[in-house]
């Protein structure tokens, strides 16, 4: 069963169908390999099929999606290659980014993060793992925004969900995940650079180093 927000104001119909097709094919409430009821999907958002083909479209182009001419349109299957692409850009960019945050961020900055991690603390007590994923995903942002890379932002967003995917089904760990922003935050104050940047890059393994566990769970998730 999908989940569905609510339509977000002035959102248009083929932003919204993107935005909750994506929310359920990374919580795999979509998923890797299902097939996508277009008639039945487009009733639950309540969209026509013009938008609904458009965001398809536009899902295909990232590889989330396969359309299959006269067969049906298939959540796409996990590609770890893909993955390990996304995970090793994003690992360069955030020991950049954990640089350059020991030199930018200010008390202030450092004390909306330390926010984010006490959030975390009382989700993961109630182990609400969608929670605790929107936070993580939230203090990676805020990061590349204190830091005054927004866009750098948006690229990796652009591919996130080839890598969240794995990130949802791999997240049982959170409390290490949590040490580790824990950690990269007492570095970032301290204004040690290397140790910041040697915590970013063991962070970003974190998501990927029990990929064959999740494999031999989920083996008809992967390509």
């Amino acid at each position: 069963m999908i989940t569905i927000s609510e339509r977000r104001e002035q959102e248009s119909a083929k932003n919204f169908v993107l935005r909750v097709l994506i929310d359920n094919i990374v919580n795999t409430r979509l998923e890797p390999g299902e097939k996508l009821n277009e008639p039945e999907l487009c009733e639950q958002l309540g969209v026509s099929r013009t938008p609904f083909r458009e965001a398809e479209l536009e899902l295909a182009q990232r590889r989330l999606i396969e359309i299959r001419p006269k067969i049906g349109t298939y959540v796409s299957l996990i590609d770890a290659e893909l993955v390990e692409e996304v995970r090793h850009l994003r690992a360069v960019l955030e020991a950049e980014i954990a640089r350059m945050a020991c030199e930018k961020l200010t008390p202030a900055d450092i004390d909306q993060l330390w926010e984010n991690v006490a959030l975390w603390r009382m989700y993961i007590e109630r182990a609400q793992e969608e929670k605790i994923f929107e936070l993580d995903k939230g203090f990676h942002k805020m990061l590349y925004e204190l830091c005054g890379c927004p866009y750098w932002y948006e690229l990796v967003e652009n591919l996130a969900p080839h890598f969240d995917r794995t990130t949802m089904l791999s997240f049982r760990p959170a409390e290490a995940i949590l040490d580790d922003h824990t950690s990269l935050l007492k570095a970032i104050e301290a204004k040690d650079t290397a140790a910041a940047r040697t915590i970013a890059a063991r962070h970003m393994q974190r998501y990927t180093e029990n990929l064959a566990t999740i494999r031999k769970s989920f083996p008809q998730y992967f390509k």
